[in-house]
This record gives C-alpha cells, structure tokens and sequence, in this order.
C-alpha cells in the first residue's frame, strides 16, 4: 500500500513583493565536457566537473534553465558554475543566453566582475533582470588578499573557500537598494587536517574552523565596503543551522531567514537518509523588515538520482524512461527564494 503524502510543486509557494531573489547550487554547470583532462579551472590546469559529453551536458542544460525559468527571480545567486568567465563561450553566457531563448532576449544578464573569480574550478555568479534591478556600483569580491586577519593569518582562505562575489543592485522601480553577498563555504567532503581543522567529532564534520572563520570574515567585509546598507547573505555555507559558521553570522547581526520563516523542519539537502539545509539566506537588521517571505522549492532533495541528467551507470531503457527536461533534480540541492518589498521612504 503506497501513500503519496510528499506531492511535487509546480512552482515555488512564495508570496509575492516587488523583488524575488532566489540562491541556486547548480551542480557543477560546465560547458567545457569532462574528459578526464586537467583542461578546466582558470589557469586550465584543473580536472572538469559535470557533464561527460555533449548528450549529458544538454540534458543537464534543459533541466537547469527549467528551474531557473520557473523561480523566474529578479536575481539568482549561483552557486558551483564553470570558473571559465563571463564572456561569450563562458559557462554562464552559455546558461543566461538558454533562459533568454526562452523568456525572451535580454530577460538576463550577468554581473560581470572582469576576471574569473578565485583559481577554483567552479565559482559563484549572480544574474539579474535589468528590467528590474540596475547595478549600483561595480562587484565586490573576498578574498585571501582583503580579508581580516589575525595571528593565523587571514580569516578567510579563499584555497578552501571559493571567493565571496558581492553586489548592491538598485530597484528600479524607487531606486531602493540591496547588498546580496552570494557564496560557497568549503565543502565538510575533503579534509583540512593539515591546516590544523581536523573533524573533531562533534557533528560538524571536516574543515568546521575553516568555515566559521569565512562566516566572520564575509560578515565583516560587507559591514565595511557597505556599512548601513540593507545585505543578504546567501548560498551553499556547507553548514547546517545550529553549526558554528551559522552562529557567527547570526552573532554579527544576521537572522536566519529559512529558520525564521519555514521554522524547524525546514530543509533544501537530503544525505545518508537524513534532512537538513545547507542553502541559507540570512538578513540583517535593515535587510530583515523587507523580506515578505522565504520558501526552499523542493525539486531536488525529495527527487531520486536515477532522474538526473546523467546516463552512465543506468540502464539504457532507463536513460530514456526516467528523464524528462524539467527542473526536478536537476541538482542535489533545492533552491532558495526571499520575497521582499523594497519601499521608498516617505518624504513627508
């Protein structure tokens, strides 16, 4: 006897504002094929990630541009996107000119720092709506060279850490601003005992020091390049809600808006049959009276592999039968979408 009591959604359950932003793990969106070669990364010199051929990298791209069409945000913060630019024939240009072929010439652009960012094979990126958000001043990037520091060095290592991508876009409907800093902590999958961060057994797993000391840093780098201003942090933390680079956050100012909305039970990552969320949004105080709601939309957590757009290990019936170019796991993680109304302040 089969009960379905965890229907799929056809969209994400957001009330509306007048911006949406969403933050997207695109797992490992390469266009550059991987064949074993170390031909990726911004030096070419790193292995490739994601799509083995052709065939796999168009199915990949169809479920993708799906789910971004249908978040259809104002602004998306992507998170493991090819560090091969973004300029034609870039990773990015390939994936914002798919959605336009869709929602129209122009509906996207990307925020283009003028240089891959950091020597990781995979980066983080924003898009955007110009018909909606203008960018209101250039991006701001952290790294090693501009972190804070101490007697260990800088707090944020960007050789774990892929570097922080910093933007303040302007509504263009009122000229009102938001600061969304979007980013991808080092993974708990790789160790960094040798930098004295060993898993000490406490259920945060590898590298936790590593990622706390990036929470502080990201926190402090935004309170002064854009002190006051309205911020949203947002991104793949590799850090669950009660671990320790979450709390540093929260200490600086922030409120964790996926607790604060979807409550306890809230999660955007299923692993080793256990629920939880990797995927954050978290405001400050100014940022915080603006955000109307926040859903994760579950279209990759709850989904099985086999609906991936991979085709080894499957059986060659499978390949076929269990693929469709819609959004549903086209990722491991679930997206995460923050309504807000941004307001004009009153001249009276």
């Amino acid at each position: 006897s089969f009960v379905a009591t965890n229907l799929r959604s056809l969209e994400p359950g957001l009330d509306a504002g007048n911006l949406k932003v969403a933050s997207l793990n695109v797992l490992n969106y390469f266009n550059t094929i991987d064949n074993n070669g170390s031909i990726c990364g911004p030096n070419g010199n790193l292995g490739c990630r994601g799509a083995d051929s052709d065939v796999e990298f168009e199915r990949q791209k169809a479920k993708t541009v799906a789910a971004i069409v249908e978040m259809d945000a104002d602004i998306v913060g992507l998170m493991e996107i090819e560090n091969n630019g973004f300029s034609t024939g870039s990773a990015i240009a390939d994936l914002v000119s798919a959605i336009n072929a869709i929602m129209g010439e122009g509906t996207y652009s990307i925020v283009n720092p003028g240089a891959p960012i950091g020597t990781d094979a995979i980066t983080v990126a924003f898009i955007y709506k110009p018909s909606v958000v203008s960018l209101n001043g250039a991006a701001q990037i952290l790294d090693s060279s501009n972190s804070i520091t101490d007697q260990d060095g800088p707090l944020f290592l960007d050789t774990r850490n892929r570097p922080a991508l910093v933007q303040e876009f302007a509504l263009t409907e009122n000229g009102e601003t938001l600061v969304i800093g979007v980013n991808h902590f080092k993974s708990k999958g790789s160790s960094c005992d040798s930098q004295g961060d060993p898993d000490t057994g406490d259920g945060q797993g590898n590298c936790n020091i590593t990622r706390t000391r990036a929470a502080q840093a990201l926190s402090a780098f935004i309170s002064t390049q854009f002190p006051e201003k309205a911020t949203l942090i947002i991104g793949d933390l590799n850090a669950y809600a009660k671990e320790d680079p979450i709390n540093a956050l929260e200490q600086a100012g922030y409120t964790n808006l996926v607790n604060h909305f979807g409550g306890a039970e809230a999660y955007s990552y299923s692993f080793v049959g256990q629920s939880g969320y990797l995927d954050h949004a978290l405001a400050n105080a100014s940022a915080l009276d603006k955000v109307v709601d926040v859903a994760e939309w579950h279209i990759n957590a709850d989904e099985p592999i086999i609906l991936d757009y991979n085709v080894e290990f499957k059986a060659p019936v499978n390949v076929t039968n269990f693929y469709a170019a819609d959004a549903y796991r086209m990722s491991d993680h679930d997206p995460v979408l923050i309504a807000l109304l941004l307001e004009a302040e009153s001249l009276a």
